[in-house]
């Protein structure tokens, strides 16, 4: 049977996971594929260090653009990382029409349009399922399952760092320092996590997503990014008492020829699809026209979780090595972020006046925001009591304007936290 000849540039945790199964189940990805994808090359930063991986009758060298110009590499599988290198080298098999694998989202969000033009002028194919939610198949949900439905709305939680570091803190109570700290331990996060922390890591897999939902030649410009460094133990305690948990949370929502996109810490009531997704879990909720609501949820991290979406895209380009990525249909407009409707979350500090939680509730009444709910904190000896309340649906722009009068009350120490809040439909 025909042989495929697979590069693979980098040989990290996800790399060798993949070049583990590619090695040791060659014959099961025949039958899946029709043709033997076979590991040929793989180009690393060091190749005198010592590897957990045997890898027989594959070249390993140091020489990334050697790899991509070798006759015998058919596919090029990038799982280096970073941007501008990585993007180089996917431009360059391109060109040489060649197809390209990757799990590489920022080097998407960052040059993926012109990536995906010159996979299209060549007539190769660029897939990049592990980008988005590792293992999780939400990259074929969007480019293949609902092709035929019209999009309106996608809403996730699709960073692992940050659900480990907000799970530890509502679990075990422990600062957001603290949580960090040990999902670093466990491997969750960086030596340096601002990306994860401050949600720009989210905002890359939302753009991803977006682009294919709504068929747009969409940027990271067009992504409102608020990471979790703003989120205490006291937002974490309120959220319970309010009914649900704080989440990063990734929306982008269609209406007409308008599209907005969001990353922000919010509050997520129990009895919505993304309550209860905890740790480590993503999951994905799309809105379209024919499939109404469609959830993915599952392990979005980790090596071996991440190698499964890269290997089934391999077995894929084998099967289909010159199906180019979808042409953007549509420019929409990007819509006012303020203007966007959804529940709010507000903790206030208080002075300690007698009424003071009512003449709060009552001022965001007397400006069109209807309270929900309301808690009242214990406070501890010497410290302000706080309301934490949760309004009705309100564009975004309406709540702050509100909330900028409830600061200014004598019986308001400080308007502490504001977020979004997403409830059950």
């Amino acid at each position: 049977m025909a042989q495929f000849g697979i590069g693979m540039i980098g040989l990290g945790t996800v790399g060798t996971a993949v070049a583990r199964r590619l090695i040791d189940q060659w014959e099961l990805l025949r039958r899946r594929a029709g043709s033997t994808p076979v590991l040929r090359r793989v180009a690393v930063r060091d190749p005198g260090r010592p590897r957990d991986l045997d890898l027989p009758r594959v070249q390993l060298d140091g020489d990334a653009e050697a790899l991509v110009d070798d006759p015998a590499v058919e596919v090029v599988v990038e799982a280096m990382g970073g941007i501008d290198r990585a993007s180089a080298l996917m431009d360059r098999a391109l060109r040489a029409g060649k197809p390209v694998v990757t799990a590489n989202k920022a080097a998407l969000a960052a040059h993926g349009l012109e990536l995906a033009a010159l996979a299209r002028e060549n007539r190769v194919s660029l897939r990049y399922e592990a980008a988005v939610g590792a293992g999780l198949p939400v990259v074929a949900l969007l480019r293949d399952s609902l092709r035929g439905d019209r999009v309106s709305g996608l809403e996730m939680i699709i960073n692992g760092t940050t659900n480990v570091i907000l799970t530890g803190m509502e679990k075990q109570g422990a600062t957001l320092a603290e949580a960090l700290a040990d999902a670093q331990q466990r491997g969750f996060a960086e030596a340096d996590p601002s990306a994860d922390v401050d949600g720009h890591d989210a905002a890359a897999k939302l753009l991803l997503l977006s682009r294919l939902a709504f068929d747009a030649p969409l940027t990271m410009d067009d992504v409102v990014t608020v990471g979790i460094g703003g989120v205490t133990a006291q937002d974490i305690d309120c959220a319970a008492l309010l009914g649900g948990s704080v989440k990063l949370v990734a929306l982008a929502q269609r209406e007409g020829e308008t599209v907005t996109m969001s990353v922000r810490p919010t509050l997520v009531l129990d009895g919505h699809p993304l309550h209860g997704i905890d740790d480590s879990e993503n999951a994905l909720v799309v809105t379209s026209d024919l499939a109404g609501h469609v959830m993915v949820g599952g392990l979005g991290a980790g090596g071996d979780s991440t190698a499964s979406a890269v290997v089934s895209d391999i077995v894929a380009t084998v099967l289909a090595p010159s199906q180019a990525p979808p042409v953007p249909a549509s420019s929409p407009a990007i819509g006012d972020d303020g203007a966007v409707e959804r529940a709010g979350y507000v903790r206030v500090r208080l002075h300690p006046v007698a009424d003071a939680a009512q003449l709060v509730i009552q001022a965001l009444e007397d400006r069109g925001i209807s309270v929900e709910a309301s808690a009242l904190t214990q406070p501890a000896m010497g410290a302000d009591q706080e309301l934490a309340l949760r309004t009705g649906v309100v564009a975004r722009d309406m709540l702050a304007r509100a909330v900028e009068t409830v600061d200014s009350l004598a019986v308001v120490d400080e308007v502490a936290t504001v977020m979004d809040c997403v409830r059950p439909s």
